[in-house]
This record gives structure tokens, sequence and C-alpha cells, in this order.
């Protein structure tokens, strides 16, 4: 069992504690740097544009002209088995960090096939790159002209 003067002496330390803390941490006043899709290729696959093989096994299906940047929707799929792929990316191009999601496949998956909505900042290509267990980089992308209110 705790005393009360055990207590109080925990309270206090949690209070200096406290006091002392945002001097110790140290926070940069930077803003984070925009990266290029070359910088988040190399990055994430190691690898860069020119390394990439376009591929028509791939299909990306957004729509050519979105209303709004903040909600696209995105489906990716391909006809290749899925025993031969290990992940697909996505990348927006034109996006801050250009990196979008990484979504890793079993042969539980069945097939190679993933959907979801992701934000764009501005008119870009979306890119997925399925990278394969051998290695090798196959990619597609699809152009989303990104507008405001529906107007070009």
């Amino acid at each position: 069992m705790i005393s009360r003067r055990d207590l109080l002496k925990l309270v206090g330390l949690g209070a200096v504690a406290a006091v002392a803390a945002p001097g110790a941490v140290r926070v940069s006043s930077a803003a984070p740097k925009k990266i290029s899709i070359e910088q988040a290729l190399k990055e994430h696959l190691g690898a860069s544009l020119s390394d990439l093989k376009e591929s028509n096994l791939i299909q990306v299906k957004a729509p050519t002209i979105a209303e709004s940047g903040a909600n696209v929707p995105v489906q990716v799929k391909a006809n290749i088995p899925i025993e031969q792929v290990e992940a697909l990316y996505i990348f927006a191009d034109a996006n801050f960090n250009p990196w979008v999601t990484t979504v890793k496949f079993t042969p539980m998956n069945g097939e190679v096939f993933f959907a979801t909505r992701i934000k764009l900042a501005k008119t870009s290509p979306v890119r997925a790159v399925l990278k394969m267990k051998d290695g090798t980089l196959l990619a597609a992308a699809k152009e989303v002209k990104v507008t405001v209110g529906g107007c070009g």
C-alpha cells in the first residue's frame, strides 16, 4: 500500500516532469519537404520510373474527371496469377507525398484486386505498381483530372 506522503512525492515528480518535458522534446519548425515520384519510388521500391515495365495486364479504374480530389475511387485489377505477385503499390504522382498505399497479397486473396478511395492534391496520374516475386516491377497508370465543382 502506498502512503499519502509517497503519493504526493510521485505527483510532485510528475508535475516537474511535465514542466521540464517541453524543453526536452525537440520539435522541427521546418515544414516537411515535397517528395517527387522518383523519390517515392526509390524509397518504397528501390527503383526509378525507368525501372517500371508498363503492362496491359494491369487495369487501373478511376474517374477521368474528379469533381473533388478529396475522395477519388480507385480500383486496381490484374490478370496475373496471385502466386506470382508479392505486393501492389499505389502512387499519385502530383501529391505532396506520392506514395498512397502498399497492399501485400497471399494466395488466400484469390486474385489481384484492390479498391479504395484516395486523396489527390491536383490533376495527376494514379500509378499502380505490382512487385512480382521475381523482383520485376509491372506498372499501369490512369490520368485523373481534378476539378472544382466539375468545371475544367
